[in-house]
């Protein structure tokens, strides 16, 4: 992918900076499901987002914005603390090949884009409460409490990848189900037999997952196949061969509209001034000139998005 803005090329990790913030933030407010289905929307507003940056960035400077010596100092200290003191600050600035006068300097531009930016989206209509309530009501499907199975498992794995081994633990595992369904305890089992460390610590339970945090394989049968009390026939992961017992399972139930008031208010804020924003931004894009070579289906941008959506899966 090229980007450029007034011949100033954007790199592509200015671009991945962006759609992570997306994601970071919108994942606050919707299913991750919800999320990946708009990938392609994510990754399209990533790359305005970007050129806005770069198109601002401009402004700061044709408008000379300024910002107080102290608002530079206290950017710096909270960089300092969240490195981890001066030295890792000064490690970093190394491999990254800057000064501290240079860094200094991007905190400097970073301080005044703030600024900015607070000044362009101060017009931004205010939230009503009827707004955060017609919100709730147009979204039933984002405020429900998250489906969660409570769960345990023995894990083996082949002694090889051969067919031969895999179907020597599929019939193990088989095995041990015919014990549990005749009586023997799930958890004894679980701590004699499974490879996974939970077997030892806690008779193999996982405790509650709710559903998307699971390997898909592992998470398909836990939420669509089993019942409570059931116990699976041998599942196959990337982890091995799993023997899943599911002990209790709630379905997810509508949230009070108080209960999520905040996290609408921030999210339409959040919109409501990004379109103060955009608006602001695209009378700057329309005197300039912008050269975009990329697609919203190129391979490595999807690659990176669901990368980037399995890093959000809780271990």
């Amino acid at each position: 992918m090229t980007l450029q803005v007034n011949g100033r090329v954007i790199p592509d990790k200015a671009v991945l900076a962006e759609l992570k913030r997306l994601m970071e933030f919108y994942g606050q407010h919707m299913p991750r499901e919800e999320l990946g289905r708009h990938s392609a929307e994510l990754l399209d507003r990533a790359r305005e987002h970007a050129i806005g940056t770069q198109l601002l960035l401009d402004e700061v400077m044709n408008r000379h914005v300024e910002v107080s010596e102290a608002d530079v100092a206290t950017g710096l200290a909270e960089m300092i603390k969240r490195v981890g003191g001066e030295e890792k600050l000064a490690e970093m600035l190394t491999r990254q090949g800057l000064t501290l006068k240079q860094f200094t300097s991007s905190i400097r531009v970073g301080k005044q884009l703030d600024a900015l930016v607070a000044r362009i989206t101060s017009t931004a209509p205010e939230c009503t409460e009827e707004d955060l309530l017609k919100y709730f009501e147009d979204h039933p499907e984002r405020y429900v409490s998250p489906e969660q199975v409570l769960v345990r498992h023995i894990l083996m794995r082949p002694a090889s990848d051969s067919e031969a081994d895999k179907a020597v633990t599929r019939s193990t595992l088989m095995g041990l189900k015919q014990k549990i369904l005749e009586g023997d305890d799930f958890a004894e089992l679980a701590s004699i037999h499974s490879e996974c460390p939970s077997g030892k610590q806690s008779g193999g339970s996982l405790g509650w997952i709710a559903r998307g945090a699971a390997i898909p394989e592992f998470d398909q049968v836990v939420f669509d196949e089993l019942e409570a009390g059931e116990v699976s026939d041998a599942i196959q992961t990337p982890l091995g061969f799993h023997l899943v017992e599911l002990v209790e399972k709630e379905i997810g139930e509508p949230l009070l509209f108080k209960d999520v008031k905040q996290s609408i208010l921030e999210l339409l804020t959040h919109e409501r001034k990004g379109k103060a924003l955009s608006d602001f931004v695209a009378k700057l894009r329309a005197k300039a000139v912008v050269e975009d070579s990329g697609t919203t289906d190129d391979k490595e941008w999807e690659s990176v998005f669901d990368s980037f959506l399995d890093g959000q899966k809780p271990n």
